[in-house]
C-alpha cells in the first residue's frame, strides 16, 4: 500500500515536470528542475531504510496481504474491537450480522448491545455484564458465557450448541427456540427465564437456578437438573426422557404434561404438595 502511494506521488510529479518543460521551451526560459528536487527530497529519509529496518519491506507485505484479506471478506465484518485485554463498553452498540467467530470479549460491558444473527462461533464473552443484550438467531455454537452476567438477555433462536454458560446470570433471559444441545448452564442463574420449544438434549443444568423457568416444550432428554433450584418451573410438554433430576427441588413445580418422566428420575428429587406429576407419580417432602 505505501509502495503504491508512492508511485502516485512519483507519477504526478513527473506530469508537473512534463508540463513545466513544456511551458519553458514555450517561454524560451531555462526550465527548472522542481520535480528532480522534490524526488530528491523524498527519496532521501528512504535512502537506506533496508540497511537500518531490514525487516521493513517483508512488513508491508504483511499489511498489504492483511488488507487484501479484508477486501476479500476473509477477515471479520462488522465485529466490534476485541476486548481481550481490557473491560471495553459496548452498550447500545449494534452488531447485527456481524462475522467475528472465535473472537474475545472477555469482561465486555455489553448494555442493550444488538449481536442479532451474528456469527461467534467459539466466541468468549467470560464475564462480560450488561442487562438486555440481544443475541437472537446468532450462532454461538461452542461459545464461552461462563460467568457472565446478562439479565434480560434476549437468545431466542440463538445455536448455542456446546456453549459454555456456567455460573453466569441470565435471569429473565429468553432462549425461546434455542439450541442448547449439550450446552452447559451448571450453577448459572436462569430464574424467570423462558426456555421454551428449545432444543437442549444433553443439557447440563447441575445446581442451576431456576425457579419459576418456563420449559414448556423443551426437548430435555438426557438433561441433568441434578441439585437444580426448579421451585414452580413448568415443564408442560417437555420431553424428559433419560432427564437426571437427583436432588433437584421441585417445589411448586408443574411437570403434570411432562413427557417420559418416570418414578426412577425423581425418586432422589423433592418437592411439596403444590407440586404437580403425571399421574402416578409421587415425590419425597422437601424439608
Amino acid at each position: 500500500m505505501l509502495r503504491l502511494v508512492l508511485l502516485i506521488m512519483l507519477l504526478m510529479l513527473a506530469i508537473f515536470g512534463i508540463v513545466t518543460d513544456l511551458v519553458a521551451k514555450k517561454t524560451g526560459r531555462r526550465a527548472a528542475d522542481p520535480v528532480g528536487d522534490a524526488i530528491r527530497s523524498i527519496a532521501k529519509p528512504f535512502q537506506g531504510a533496508d540497511r537500518i529496518a531490514p525487516g521493513i519491506g517483508d512488513a508491508i507485505d504483511r499489511v498489504d496481504a492483511e488488507l487484501a484479506e479484508l477486501v476479500k471478506g476473509e477477515k471479520a465484518i462488522g465485529a466490534p474491537p476485541s476486548a481481550a485485554t481490557a473491560n471495553i463498553n459496548l452498550s447500545g452498540a449494534d452488531f447485527t450480522g456481524a462475522r467475528a467467530p472465535k473472537s474475545v470479549y472477555a469482561g465486555a460491558i455489553i448494555n442493550e448491545t444488538q449481536f442479532t444473527t451474528a456469527l461467534l462461533d467459539g466466541a468468549s464473552f467470560e464475564g462480560a455484564t450488561g442487562a438486555g443484550a440481544k443475541f437472537v438467531k446468532a450462532r454461538m455454537a461452542a461459545a464461552n458465557l461462563s460467568a457472565a452476567m446478562l439479565p434480560r438477555a434476549d437468545f431466542s433462536g440463538a445455536d448455542l450448541k456446546g456453549a459454555a454458560l456456567r455460573a453466569g446470570d441470565f435471569s429473565g433471559g429468553d432462549f425461546t427456540g434455542a439450541d442448547l444441545t449439550n450446552a452447559s448452564l451448571s450453577a448459572a442463574s436462569i430464574e424467570d427465564a423462558v426456555l421454551a420449544r428449545a432444543f437442549a438434549p444433553g443439557g447440563q443444568f447441575v445446581d442451576a437456578l431456576a425457579a419459576r423457568a418456563d420449559f414448556s416444550g423443551t426437548d430435555l432428554r438426557a438433561a441433568r437438573f441434578a441439585g437444580a433450584d426448579l421451585r414452580d418451573a413448568v415443564f408442560a410438554g417437555a420431553d424428559l426422557s433419560g432427564a437426571d433430576f437427583a436432588g433437584a427441588r421441585l417445589q411448586g413445580a408443574d411437570l403434570s404434561a411432562a413427557e417420559g418422566l418416570t418414578a426412577e428420575q425423581i425418586a432422589a428429587a423433592c418437592g411439596d404438595a403444590s407440586t404437580k406429576l403425571p399421574h402416578g407419580l409421587t415425590l419425597t417432602p422437601c424439608e
